[in-house]
């Protein structure tokens, strides 16, 4: 009796003082490779396996926006700029990508406008465009956003503003630190984040939005990203963070991706899971400047002419849906559901299952690499929608399916 009362006290102080189920740390994502399924509390190691996903899109945009360089979404509306040199306006787009209206920011220089962000009543536009990296007169600007959307001509307040790391100003062109093309706004302040030239990191810089005409942007972390951050959104709601960007695989050809932000620490952006989704090459997209979110799972990437001796590809609107992403899928699905075609499984070993709707032709099914050339004609070799991929090396691939006169193209990943 007295052994049995002693184990008792013994586990009620374990419960009350020595056991937290909290301290039970890990990955918490069951789409990681690394997921703990007895993981309370996130700790920001989760390593997801090499995701592929090609956005939509809407429409080849006009030349007035060809050197779009962000964008958000306001009840219904979409909004766009252009960078540097061009006039200072602000574009109103439909969910088209018409433009449907232009406003003109009053008595200002479009120095090099390069991000659009907002809060419940006014838009900011970052002027921190810095490949040089010696502007010492970067700023952001404050508009009513009820004035934006009501008005063709508006008013704008200045925010002059400096980076709290930065000591020198003397730079060379495209191989320093100090570039930033992205940004949102969160929580009372603007939130930064850089164009890492010099070393593919993206640094996150906190600028406190107060009466003062010039305030310090404060570093607070930084993120090795393999490439170029170019914009930045937030979901007020879910807190999820989407940093779009490119990268130089050689040659100036290049590859857009979108790093997913989730279940992080308070403002500590990097501490949480951080995936990064490949959205495809610069034939398919061109440059990709802008994104934002719609719902707490789509949204709209915008891209940017591209103009060289070898190619020109026009600017463009894309609509995304990441929600496969942030639940735990077993199949990818055309994010507009127009076909309701489903490939399965992804990642693939040996074989991928392709379901189509009902009364759908036979399709013929071609597989590209991740630069759009064919790799396999499999029109001929398909058994009932299931098709061999045991000769594929390891990588990112693209199903083109032709079938009802429709083309859809779907990406999947061989390990």
């Amino acid at each position: 009796m007295q052994f049995r009362l002693k184990n008792h006290v013994i586990f009620l102080i374990l419960l009350l003082f020595g056991f937290d189920s909290s301290a039970q740390t890990g990955c918490t994502d069951p789409q990681a490779q690394n997921y703990d399924v007895n993981a309370v509390t996130n700790d920001g190691s989760c390593l997801y396996p090499t995701t592929a996903y090609l956005p939509q899109l809407i429409a080849n945009l006009v030349p007035a926006l060809d050197e779009n360089s962000g964008l958000i979404f306001s009840t219904t509306r979409i909004f766009s700029i252009n960078d540097g040199g061009n006039p200072p306006k602000i574009q109103e787009l439909s969910q088209q990508g018409d433009i449907i209206r232009t406003v003109h920011v009053d008595s200002l220089q479009n120095i090099d406008w390069e991000a659009i962000s907002q809060s419940d009543s006014t838009v900011f536009i970052g002027d921190f465009g810095n490949n040089s990296g010696n502007r010492t007169n970067l700023h952001i600007l404050k508009i009513n956003k009820n004035e934006l959307q009501n008005l063709d001509t508006v008013q704008a307040n200045k925010i002059h503003f400096y980076y709290s790391d930065q000591v020198t100003f003397s730079n060379t062109v495209n191989q320093h630190n100090f570039d930033c093309e992205a940004f949102f706004f969160y929580q009372d302040s603007l939130h930064l984040f850089t164009k890492g030239w010099e070393n593919l990191y993206t640094k996150h810089y906190v600028l406190t939005i107060n009466n003062q005409d010039s305030v310090v942007a404060e570093l607070r972390d930084s993120l090795f990203v393999d490439g170029l951050i170019t914009d930045a959104t937030i979901d007020p709601t879910t807190e999820r963070i989407l940093l779009l960007g490119y990268k130089n695989n050689g040659s100036n050809f290049y590859t857009s991706f979108v790093y997913l932000l989730f279940d992080y620490v308070q403002h500590q952006f990097f501490s949480g899971n951080k995936r990064r989704i490949e959205l495809g090459n610069m034939l398919t997209l061109s440059q990709t400047e802008g994104i934002t979110f719609e719902s707490s799972t789509s949204g709209y990437i915008s891209a940017e002419k591209i103009t060289s001796s070898l190619l020109t590809v026009s600017p463009k609107l894309f609509q995304f849906d990441f929600t496969s992403y942030l639940e735990n899928p077993t199949s990818f699905v055309n994010p507009t559901n127009e076909y309701e075609i489903k490939v399965y499984p992804i990642p693939a070993n040996e074989f991928i299952q392709i379901d189509l709707p009902e009364n759908s032709n036979q399709p013929e099914i071609k597989i590209k690499d991740f630069l759009n050339r064919r790799v396999s004609d499999q029109s001929q070799s398909v058994n009932e929608n299931k098709i061999d991929i045991r000769f594929l090396q390891n990588g990112v691939y693209f199903l083109e399916l032709n079938y009802n006169n429709r083309t859809v193209i779907i990406p999947f990943i061989k390990e």
